[in-house]
């Protein structure tokens, strides 16, 4: 066995905190997610206009020139809310979270990109199955 993966980095296993996404954790998130957006009442499609508007917005507050590919497409979008992806991107993601404002099962406020995270890692205290059964996948 290799020093690099020896247990000795590791002091107390108590801190030891998830870093890798969840099948489940995807999933509640991406339930999360559809719901917000449900609840605005938007499609899909109007979602990926709102998230282009959103960093639109952005770069023209900053004085910037606004890319070409701004936004979330709406494929992307269906991605996120059916929990498909392995890898979650941090733009789109806060992208979501700033657009949609699906609200923190802990906190009861507008979820932040950082906790989105622990809830796709599930990460304590966002693994806890209690905080998701009010939302409904319709």
């Amino acid at each position: 066995m290799s020093a690099l993966s020896n247990n000795a980095v590791v002091d107390n296993r108590q801190e030891l905190r998830p870093v890798r996404f969840t099948e489940t954790g995807r999933m509640r998130l991406g339930k999360m997610l559809k719901a917000a957006r449900q609840t605005k009442g938007w499609s899909v499609s109007e979602t990926q206009f709102k998230t282009r508007g959103y960093e639109e917005a952005l770069f023209i507050a900053t004085n910037q020139p606004v890319p070409k590919d701004v936004g979330i497409s709406a494929a992307t979008v269906n991605r996120y809310e059916r929990g498909k992806l392995d890898n979650l991107d941090w733009r789109s993601l806060s992208l979501l979270c700033f657009v949609l404002k699906p609200i923190d099962p802990v906190t009861n406020q507008p979820l932040e990109p950082t906790n989105a995270l622990y809830i796709a890692c599930e990460h304590p205290p966002y693994n806890d199955a209690k905080l998701y059964e009010e939302i409904t996948d319709s």
